[in-house]
């Protein structure tokens, strides 16, 4: 049975490769090769993930894996292309895997009438391959290779529409600072096979304890460099926002919910190395808690819609990495399920929005669609409800977990900020609810004709999303930290535990936990009413209306000190204009200095020496006339000084 691993990533190659060769020919019809490829490609993982889960043999809680081929095998190194099928990545390969296909569903009706689609779907094929290549990679180098072809199809499916000069300036800037990270995540490999001789992980693993300690605090944090710039953390979040110049279902299935999981995914997998260097772990939570507390105060004032959905993508990311730093592992990679569940929704529900509204992204410019379409909202409204935490959908579980494992294992700080942030969630997103779905209608009268409900195949993948956004946790999370999920991941993090990590305590409805989950549900539901109050939110259960008002925002942010605040969020913390002033203004003018040295100094006294050279060279050439008399004259003249300078000496030594 382990002959089916190779099938999961291969199907959605052989996808790309006769799309990218028939779809020019039959356009037309090029979406169908490639959706049935991700198609039976989920089929197969699904069975394996099955597999795996309920221990059928050869899969188990330990794993198991095949080796194809000796991938480079040299004198004294050696890497397998081989790949490896755990309760981790049963996990993952469920979330890209049913993602991936739902997108690619979603994609023909999204993308029905671009000229180029065609090429659209032979990128997401080629993204599905990459993406399982990393997840089911059993060595590092090949985890690497997965690594940098998953940013190869963010840069191809970012400036997808290359002609707008805004989506190839965000596909370049994705690419960019995606090596900056990736370049660290190449000298951990480096790093490991030094230590080590080898790049097998379950080898490195069962090793690693015998490392140095400084060497193991060294392989971390580069390892978590790499993480940091796959999962748009801060320093290196700024291009995610940018990413959204792509097609909706790009954002949807890459900078939503399966890429930038994949630091997420690296960190989790890597826990006996993060593990065993705890100095680390502090660092992984901390640039895990300020990057959620951060994107989410951005996400306050953004009007794109798309923009809002990006940097509450970068907050719960945030909240993930925050769990694995706080040692809540499960929670971590049970945040990660759900969140890309909801998340994808919310995208998806977006692109829906947008393709409506005539392609308008501008949340100011709609309002009133409730009604128009239905499906959307609905679907939306849930997506929006799961992903502020309220119970018992998918988000009120995972990120209840993360919460409390941060106040249990003496991470105050980390609680205390993600307690803020998951108010602020449930406030910008029913702001986002608000501004699109209630209130009067902004929508240009051009366009308010022709706005209907998109095409089944659009709104069916929005169905299927919204049932495990809405039973996830209840399915596997339930009951807190003894759910299935948390049976079937203590194989994967048990060592680590027992190495000297946070245990996860059982979950206590009357106590401590019960009291942090009120107290988050409560601050929740008064962050739901605010927006109510403030933007005109609709809550159909209970049958409640508030009209926008504007007249009120304007106020709060005309305030001194919110208006501070106001500009700082609404102008992303300035982050952009730091970087273009130290990267590219002060960046431009050092490489010109370099590029002056270069071209004058260095270029220049080597071409000083040559022209000398030269020059000597033409001098000497004057001698050779080729008359002997010539010749003999000189060897006469030579001899004659030579005697001279003899006899001088002698007189002088006398």
């Amino acid at each position: 049975m382990n002959a089916l691993l190779p099938l999961i990533p291969l199907l959605p190659l052989g996808g790309f490769l006769l799309t990218a060769l028939l779809g020019r020919r039959y356009p037309d019809d090029a979406h169908r090769i490639a959706v049935w490829a991700v198609v039976a490609s989920w089929l197969v993982a699904s069975l394996v993930a099955l597999m795996t889960l309920v221990h059928i043999a050869p899969f188990g809680p330990q794993g198991s894996g095949i080796t194809l081929w000796s991938w480079i095998p040299a004198i004294g190194f050696r890497a397998d292309m081989g790949l490896f099928a755990d309760p981790l990545t049963a996990c993952l390969l469920i979330v890209v895997t049913t993602i991936g296909m739902l997108v690619h569903v979603y994609s023909i009706g999204y993308m029905a009438h671009d000229p180029g689609r065609w090429r659209f779907f032979a990128y997401l094929n080629l993204f599905m391959f990459s993406m399982l290549l990393l997840v089911l990679a059993d060595n590092f180098l090949l985890v690497f290779a997965g690594w940098e072809l998953v940013g190869l199809c963010s840069y191809l499916l970012i400036g997808f529409w290359y002609p707008r000069r805004s989506a190839a300036v965000a596909a370049k800037k994705a690419f960019l600072v995606n090596r900056v990270g990736d370049m660290g995540f190449a000298l951990g490999i480096m790093a490991i096979w030094t230590q080590l001789g080898t790049l097998n992980m379950q080898s490195v693993f069962a090793k690693f304890g015998a490392v140095p300690h400084e060497w193991q605090i060294a392989i971390a944090v580069l390892l978590l460099c790499g993480a940091v710039g796959k999962s748009a953390q801060f320093p290196l979040h700024v291009w995610l926002p940018d990413a959204m110049e792509g097609p909706t279902p790009v954002s949807a299935l890459i900078h939503a919910a399966t890429m930038v999981n994949a630091g997420v995914y690296l960190v989790a997998r890597c826990n006996p190395i993060f593990g065993t260097a705890s100095e680390v772990m502090v660092v992984v939570a901390a640039i895990g808690i300020f990057t959620a507390i951060m994107a989410a105060s951005i996400a306050f004032t953004q009007t794109d819609i798309k923009r809002v959905l990006a940097y509450s993508t970068l907050s719960q990311l945030g909240y993930m990495f925050a769990a694995l730093g706080v040692g809540a592992w499960t929670a971590a990679i049970f945040h990660l399920m759900s969140h890309g569940f909801f998340k994808g929704l919310l995208f998806l529900d977006s692109g829906s929005v947008i393709h409506s509204v005539g392609g308008e992204q501008d949340m100011r410019k709609m309002g009133g669609l409730a009604r128009k379409i239905p499906t959307t909202y609905a679907t939306m409204l849930i997506g929006s409800i799961a992903i502020a935490g309220v119970p018992p959908l998918a988000g009120f579980f995972s990120k209840d977990e993360i919460l409390g494992g941060a106040f249990k294992n003496g991470f105050l700080w980390v609680w205390a900020i993600g307690f803020v942030v998951a108010g602020m969630t449930a406030f910008y997103m029913f702001r986002l609810m608000g501004m699109t779905f209630w209130g009067p209608s902004h929508v240009d009268p051009e366009v308010e004709h022709h706005i209907h409900e998109s095409p089944r195949s659009m709104t069916g993948p929005l169905i299927v999303l919204a049932v495990p956004a809405v039973l996830l946790g209840l399915a596997v999370g339930f009951p807190p930290e003894t759910g299935l999920l948390h049976q079937w991941l203590a194989p994967v993090f048990e060592h680590t535990i027992a190495a000297g990590g946070h245990a996860e305590a059982a979950y206590t409805f009357f106590g401590i936990d019960g009291a942090l989950a009120i107290a988050t549900t409560a601050l929740v539901a008064i962050a739901i009413v605010l927006a109510w109050r403030l933007f005109g939110v609709e809550i159909p259960v209970l049958g409640l209306r508030s009209q926008p008002r504007p007249d009120q925002v304007r106020a709060l942010s005309a305030r001194r000190a919110m208006a501070l605040l106001y500009r700082g969020s609404s102008n992303k913390w300035w982050f952009d204009d730091i970087n273009n002033k130290v990267f590219v203004e002060w960046g431009g003018k050092l490489a010109a200095a370099a590029f002056w040295f270069d071209r004058t100094v260095i270029d220049g006294t080597v071409n000083g020496i040559g022209t000398v050279t030269a020059g000597a060279g033409m001098a000497l050439r004057r001698v050779q006339t080729g008359r002997v008399q010539n010749y003999a004259l000189g060897i006469a003249l030579g001899l004659i000084v030579m005697a001279a300078g003899y006899l001088v000496i002698s007189v002088t030594v006398r």
